[in-house]
């Protein structure tokens, strides 16, 4: 039975815009967020509540948003069609693939 799914990706779209787009991946499959936390401007970890059976549907609207899944939690995350209808947990782990500069400070030593 399953209680908690991963979803590793990257995404090139901009950090900003990309955050819009995976709130929004996440209602259309129903899911709420629960916690998050934000790696500079390189990554962000969202753990969302959502129905097993719709994390194909969140699958699928991650993509549609530009956020490009790894194979092995695509598949898995399609597997879930037949999965039972409860909640669980989704760990969703996305790094931003730019070409800027770290948000963290440099402080003189």
């Amino acid at each position: 039975m399953l209680s908690y799914a991963f979803v590793d990706g990257f995404t090139r779209v901009r950090r900003d815009e990309a955050i819009q787009r995976l709130k929004g991946a996440i209602a259309e499959a129903d899911g709420v967020i629960v916690d998050f936390a934000f790696f500079s401007n390189e990554a962000i970890r969202l753990s969302v509540e959502i129905e097993a059976v719709a994390l194909a549907k969140l699958e699928e609207a991650l993509t549609e948003g530009g956020v490009h899944v790894f194979e092995r939690c695509a598949a898995e995350l399609k597997k879930s069609r037949d999965a039972s209808s409860r909640p669980i947990i989704a760990m969703l782990h996305i790094a931003f693939v730019r070409d800027e500069a770290d948000l963290a400070a440099h402080l003189p030593g």
